[in-house]
């Protein structure tokens, strides 16, 4: 990695020195409660974005203080120091929603691989985007998205059911009580945390669910609490078609609707060259009042299968949709720079709260960089 942006020789100043204010630092960590926790965030931060290469504790704290004590103070901050990473993320939050004019809401999966089973909530589990098993801590993220793309701004780690019930495991990762649950629970609780906290209208969520495994549930719990959204889907998630409610049609897989319905899908919807099929559809097990879905295929070229979204916001024309459509492999892209560029996967984890504090540090990181680089006001400093 190169570096992202040459330090001014003032961030590079000794954490005794007088710093020079700074907007989006004084926003999102103006109410840590102590000046040291203030600074170190900020010099955290900077660290994100100014060191090359592997960014471990140890490199970042060299790259602002020539201090020997640096590195422990670094660590102390990140693992131990007892701040509140929701208070700052809430914070990171109301900053973009001030400063963007975002629109949506973008879920998306960390993969963090990992070699040992120390990492808190580690576990085996299939990625997708590797195509293998591997040995991983599982981060969901929440991005709020506008027009410079998703900003990563609420996380939840997915702690798996052995974590849970496991006294040991517990103490040593210092896991609160609630920590845990299924995964399609703990990506509601995300959505529902995050969008309290925000001021404006209700935005969409926008996700890829192809990860998750308990999508169904997930889906359900979105649509009982009329949560709009717009999410691709795999072509095996079960459906039933709706277009004849006085004659309930059997759950199928939308692969095998789709199938059934070809005979009256031969044409779609067109729009800047793409080519997308639209059907009502219900969730199997839905009430009788359960508004209906719109199940939008789109037929790659070359006969390689179909992509599918599924979304509640059945009144909105297909140019609307489409731009929220694009956002999941943009969140996707948005979490690989983070891991590759921003030190995400760098980290140990080894405990709940130094998991948070770190990727509450990333997210302000990328932020502060994507934002500066557009010239908001504020950001640049």
């Amino acid at each position: 990695m190169t570096v992202l942006y040459e330090p001014d020789p003032r961030d590079l100043a000794d954490l005794g020195e007088a710093r020079q204010p700074n907007s989006f630092t004084d926003a999102v960590f103006g109410r840590l409660p102590r000046a040291d926790q203030r600074r170190w965030a900020e010099l955290y931060v900077k660290a994100l974005l100014q060191t090359p290469g592997k960014k471990s504790v140890r490199r970042l704290a060299g790259s602002v203080s020539d201090s020997p004590t640096a590195s422990q103070s670094m660590h102390q901050f990140v693992n131990a120091s007892p701040w509140d990473w929701q208070m700052v993320r809430q914070d990171l939050l109301r900053w973009v929603e001030r400063t963007t004019g975002a629109a949506a809401w973008a879920l998306a999966p960390a993969f963090i691989p990992k070699r040992g089973e120390h990492s808190v909530g580690v576990h085996r589990r299939f990625d997708p985007f590797l195509g293998k098993a591997t040995t991983c801590q599982l981060g969901i993220g929440l991005f709020l998205c506008d027009g410079e793309g998703p900003l990563p701004v609420d996380w939840n780690l997915y702690i798996p059911e052995a974590w849970v019930t496991d006294p040991r495991l517990r103490e040593r990762a210092r896991l609160p009580e609630g920590a845990g649950g299924a995964m399609w629970a703990q990506a509601a609780e995300l959505v529902g945390r995050a969008t309290s906290w925000t001021t404006g209208p209700q935005a969409p969520l926008t996700a890829d669910l192809s990860w998750m495994p308990d999508r169904g549930a997930f889906l359900a719990h979105l649509s009982r609490t009329e949560q709009p959204f717009v999410v691709e889907v795999p072509e095996t998630l079960t459906v039933r078609a709706a277009s004849a409610p006085h004659l309930p049609s059997p759950p199928l897989a939308v692969r095998r609707l789709l199938d059934t319905q070809g005979a009256t899908m031969t044409s779609g919807e067109q729009h800047h060259g793409l080519d997308i099929l639209s059907l009502p559809v219900v969730l199997p097990g839905a009430p009788a009042r359960q508004p209906r879905l719109r199940l939008l295929a789109q037929r790659r070229p070359g006969g390689r299968g179909t992509r599918i979204w599924l979304t509640n916001l059945v009144d909105r024309p297909l140019p609307q949709l489409l731009p929220l459509m694009r956002q999941p492999r943009l969140a996707t892209a948005v979490v690989n720079s983070l891991s590759g560029d921003f030190g995400l996967q760098d980290f140990e984890g080894r405990s709940f709260p130094g998991w948070h504090h770190h990727t509450t540090l990333v997210s302000a990181a990328f932020t502060h960089y994507r934002l500066r680089r557009a010239g908001v006001a504020g950001a640049v400093g």
